[in-house]
Order: structure tokens, then C-alpha cells, then sequence
């Protein structure tokens, strides 16, 4: 009986180690282990090289491996699903745009809601440009809306802020014009360039190296003032389209996060974003930096996500 006495004991104290090393680490020893941070879009892209630029940093300030993930798919959606319904203990996060984040789960099922996750920082706020191939005919937004039959364009995804930008121009001309999303940034430029799709909606910095040689041109942006990059290039306010919204690139996590360890990531995403080499980075990729806090990016979701529901609901895409 002793001896029975004592194996039981001895499991009770493995099981109740085990148990035990299963847990999250309190809040005030966060982070005890890496962070999977996940790209929800292809290598190469916007957000990936985003997070690129942030992740060594992070790992250093943390003391931990900031180690990034693509999971592409779904617009931007498949991924951050899997981050937001991960264990809500700060070890799994995503870095995502407001398209994946706010828009795309109003139209589909996909596995969340923006107010079902953890809102911990902005990184990065960025204006809208609308571009053809170099040698294009189209040597305006005014000639693209013209032009006779319809036109093929590509976007980060389905209903994400350029989508809704190129969909509400052709709404309001009473166009046609056909949708082939690509969620790889340096595909859809390829095909724009190779004569495959007459244009594009994406986020400004994306054309940079290609506008440079002149494989690019940019017809419009979007923003209140013209974009210093382009200075002869017109907003589409200028041009009476009254569309103000930019593209934003968020980190995010699970619902019901610990504030504290939350407050810790937010934290160190801001002061990682003043070091000397991520400035650097964030410079020769043509990102603005634009950080924003887990408090403020919180109060503001709100008035950004009534923004885009009256977009999708003029669109006719929900009701």
C-alpha cells in the first residue's frame, strides 16, 4: 500500500509539473519564449517586408525570437484567423492592413472580427496610388475611365482599401471593370508591366522601384495633398473623388490578452521603431512611419470601421 502511496504521489507531482510548464508566463515575465508573428501575405511582399524590418529589432528588445510566418490566403484573412484564434497570451500575433483586418470579415466568415482581437499598435500609415505600365495609353485616371470595354485591374485582395478604392470610381462613372486580385505585390507588378492588366490600386511605396525607371506611372493618389514623392501627380480629391482613406499596417492578437502583456508588446514595437537600422529600413522601403499605441489605435477603430462599412454598403456588397 506504501509503495502504491508513493507512485501516486510521484505522478501527481509530474502531471502537476507538466500542467505547470503548459502555462503562460505571468505578465510581468513576458516574453519567456519566441513570438510567431505572422504575415498573412505572400514573401516579398508589403506587410512581409514590414515585419522584416521590425522582427530583428524586436528580438533584440525583447530577448526573445521575433520569428515571421507567411500564411497567405484569403485576402489577408487566412493568417490573421490563425493568429487572433491562437492562445491569447502574446506568443502568436499578426501583422496585417486594415483590409484584412476591418474589411474583409464585414463581407465573409472568416473566423473574426476586429472587435474580437487585441488591437496592440499601427506601424505604418500609407496612402493609395493608382498606376499603369509605363508605356500604357492611358496617360491619366481621366483616360482609364474613358477608355472603351473593360478594363482588368489588380489589388491586394478582394475588398481590401485599394479594391474599395478602384470599385467606387468605377461605381461612380457607372464602369466595368474586372477584378483579378494578387496578394504578392511584385507578381501583380510583373503582369502590369508584362501588357496582363491595364492597372492597379495598391499602396504607394509598392511602386517605388518601378516608377523609378520608368516600368511604372502613377495616375492618382489618395490623401488630402499630394504625395512629395509625386508631386505632379494629382489626388483623386483634386480630381472629385472624394475617397480619404490610406492603407495601415497593424499588428494585432488573440481577444482577452493581458493588458499588461500588451501594453509590454505595444511598448516595445514603439521603441524598436526609433532605432537607428529601422528607420533605415523603414526609409528605403518608402514606408512612412506612423506608430500608434494600443490605447489610441483602440479609440480609433471605431470611426475607421463606420468609414468602410458606408463604402461597402453604397458598393451594394452588404447591407
Amino acid at each position: 500500500m506504501k509503495k502504491f502511496l508513493v507512485l501516486l504521489l510521484a505522478l501527481v507531482m509530474v502531471f502537476s509539473f507538466t500542467a505547470c510548464g503548459d502555462e503562460p508566463a505571468p505578465a510581468d515575465e513576458f516574453p519567456s519564449k519566441d513570438i510567431t508573428l505572422i504575415v498573412p501575405y505572400a514573401a516579398g511582399g508589403t506587410t512581409d517586408l514590414l515585419a522584416r524590418a521590425l522582427s530583428t529589432q524586436l528580438s533584440t528588445d525583447l530577448g526573445v525570437n521575433v520569428v515571421v510566418q507567411n500564411v497567405e490566403g484569403g485576402g489577408g484573412t487566412t493568417g490573421t484567423s490563425q493568429a487572433v484564434n491562437s492562445a491569447a497570451d502574446g506568443y502568436t500575433l499578426a501583422i496585417c492592413s486594415n483590409g484584412g483586418y476591418l474589411i474583409n470579415p464585414e463581407v465573409n466568415e472568416v473566423g473574426y472580427k476586429w472587435d474580437t482581437t487585441t488591437p496592440i499598435a499601427i506601424v505604418s500609415e500609407i496612402q493609395i496610388g493608382i498606376a499603369v505600365a509605363g508605356d500604357s495609353e492611358y496617360q491619366t485616371l481621366a483616360d482609364l475611365v474613358a477608355a472603351e470595354g473593360p478594363l482588368t485591374y489588380s489589388t491586394p485582395g478582394a475588398n481590401s482599401t485599394p479594391h474599395l478604392l478602384a470599385a467606387a470610381i468605377a461605381q461612380a462613372e457607372g464602369n466595368t471593370w474586372n477584378h483579378s486580385p494578387n496578394s504578392s505585390s511584385p507578381a501583380a507588378i510583373a503582369e502590369l508591366i508584362g501588357g496582363h492588366i491595364d492597372f492597379m490600386s495598391v499602396n504607394l511605396p509598392t511602386y517605388a522601384p518601378y516608377t523609378a525607371n520608368g516600368d511604372v506611372r502613377v495616375l492618382a493618389v489618395t490623401g488630402e495633398e499630394r504625395d512629395p514623392a509625386y508631386p505632379d501627380v494629382p489626388t483623386l480629391k483634386e480630381l472629385g473623388y472624394d475617397f480619404p482613406a490610406s492603407v495601415y499596417f497593424c499588428f494585432v492578437g488573440p481577444a482577452d490578452m493581458d493588458p499588461a502583456v500588451t501594453e509590454a508588446l505595444s511598448s516595445a514595437i514603439g521603441t524598436a521603431m526609433e532605432n537607428e537600422d529601422v528607420i533605415k529600413n523603414f526609409e528605403s522601403l518608402k514606408f512612412p512611419m506612423t506608430y500608434i499605441g494600443a490605447a489610441d489605435f483602440a479609440g480609433r477603430i471605431g470611426d475607421d470601421f463606420a468609414l468602410y462599412e458606408g463604402i461597402l454598403k453604397d458598393l451594394g456588397v452588404i447591407e
